[in-house]
């Protein structure tokens, strides 16, 4: 490990790298303190030893190969990771003032490094390399051509996969996958390999969407999907053969496509014993529509499931739930949807009967609208591509930004809605809606509070 140290002691900045040899790379606004000592500098003794009983976090990092003597480097590191707010920046009592790192940006390039710290945070959830340092320290990351390049670039980098790891595990709620325990009575299938083959599809497919700056969209209703063969089994796709995955597109007539024909999706929104339209209708409320029902009231009787499949069917059972009137205003929007997804079993197998009882996967929401099956519902949900569009970029301005979204944000909202619908609905302009708007240029708002 190496500690990234940084100290703002009157005009003079020193920031450095303390490697695990014990060598010390300094660079500083101090031209005599820059170079790589196998002692500290006599010059900063003093400084660095009243700084560490003073400093309230120290920043710690994994160690970054080739750090032997980039002065270069490691005065980046020291500034990024400060920006970041991974730690604080030490000061003087006569240097101090209400944000001390305001001042340090001051005297290091301000916003054009801050951006694009913040940039690559979002998303690679890693430092800036080299390529985007270079383009801020030139002031020309402001520019909208020079921005837009980064972005696409930072898109296509490997790294990116941060970005789909991260917030899409967040936002599809798949992370939930490395913990559940289907029943392995009913579902004796499922095992580890079909754990992990669930969650490499959705990955490689959100992947997909960012590498090759498709619709946003296909999220609703793409058709293709990755598989190995092991998940090509379970979904009765033929002539996929071996361990790796590839990719495979449907027939239009095919049940599978988009995020609501994939097992992981299916699979963390069901029980472990059975599926509920319930939870399903939830799930495509909160992350599809961006309209999440409040909470269930207290003492609300559960469904008997001794019934379910043998006496009487899952709709049947929701049935009687929604004579209760105070159940029925939440109920008649999750429902409908989830009864669109009953031919996926709890872990995602297409089927045709729940027990003794055949699927009815027909759905009728308040406004009127009725669907049958997953395809039907893919087609309500395309119907209205700017719901779904906010939806997606509330969430994704919420990540990038590190907080819940406020009133006066929603002009920003809708003014990307607008601009991804123009440019129909590419991912990358999602994202450059975004790194452009106000709230994530100017992140005053979290400071001011």
């Amino acid at each position: 490990m190496k500690k990234v140290l940084s100290r703002l002691a009157g005009a003079t900045v020193v920031a450095g790298l303390l490697s695990t040899s014990g060598a010390l790379v300094l660079a500083s606004t101090n031209a005599s303190l820059v170079g790589t000592w196998s002692k500290t500098p006599v010059q900063v003794t003093n400084l660095v030893g009243i700084w560490t009983n003073q400093i309230k976090s120290v920043l710690t990092i994994a160690s970054v190969d080739g750090q032997t003597g980039g002065i270069s480097a490691a005065h980046q590191e020291a500034l990024t990771f400060a920006i970041a707010g991974k730690g604080e920046v030490a000061c003087d009592v006569e240097a101090a003032t209400e944000r001390p790192e305001a001042a340090w940006l001051d005297l290091l390039g301000k916003e054009r490094l801050e951006l694009a710290s913040r940039l690559s945070y979002f998303l690679w959830s890693s430092m800036p390399d080299d390529a985007l340092l270079a383009v801020a320290d030139r002031g020309k990351l402001a520019q909208p051509k020079a921005l837009a390049a980064q972005v696409r670039r930072m898109l296509l980098d490997p790294k990116s996969h941060a970005l789909v790891e991260n917030f899409g595990g967040q936002w599809l709620q798949v992370r939930k996958l490395e913990s559940v325990k289907p029943d392995r009575k009913r579902f004796p299938e499922f095992d580890e390999y079909l754990r992990l083959s669930m969650q490499r599809e959705t990955e490689m497919f959100f992947e997909s969407i960012v590498r090759e700056d498709r619709s946003i969209l296909d999220f609703i209703d793409a058709n293709y999907t990755y598989l190995n063969e092991r998940l090509a089994r379970f979904y009765n796709v033929p002539d996929v053969q071996g361990a790796e995955f590839r990719k495979v597109s449907f027939a239009t007539e095919a049940h599978r496509g988009g995020l609501l024909g994939q097992a992981s999706v299916l699979t963390v929104s069901s029980y472990a014993n059975r599926t509920s339209p319930v939870l399903r209708g939830k799930w495509v409320l909160e992350n599809l529509v961006g309209a999440p029902p409040p909470p269930p009231p207290p003492d609300v009787p559960n469904l008997d499931e001794a019934k379910i499949g043998l006496s009487s069917s899952m709709r049947e059972q929701l049935e009687q739930h929604r004579k209760n009137a105070i159940c029925a205003s939440c109920h008649t929007r999750m429902d409908p949807l989830g009864f669109g997804l009953e031919n996926f079993d709890a872990i995602g197998a297409w089927r045709t009967n729940d027990g003794l009882f055949p699927i009815n996967a027909s759905g009728t929401l308040p406004d009127g609208r009725s669907f049958d099956g997953p395809q039907g519902l893919e087609s309500i949900l395309k119907a209205q591509p700017d719901a779904f569009a906010e939806c997606l970029t509330r969430k994704l301005l919420i990540y990038a930004l590190g907080r819940g979204l406020e009133p006066d944000d929603d002009p920003t909202v809708k003014q990307i809605v607008k601009d991804v619908a123009a440019d129909n609905y590419r991912f990358s302009s999602l994202i450059l809606g975004i790194v452009k708007s106000e709230p994530f240029q100017n992140r005053r708002r979290e400071n001011e509070r």
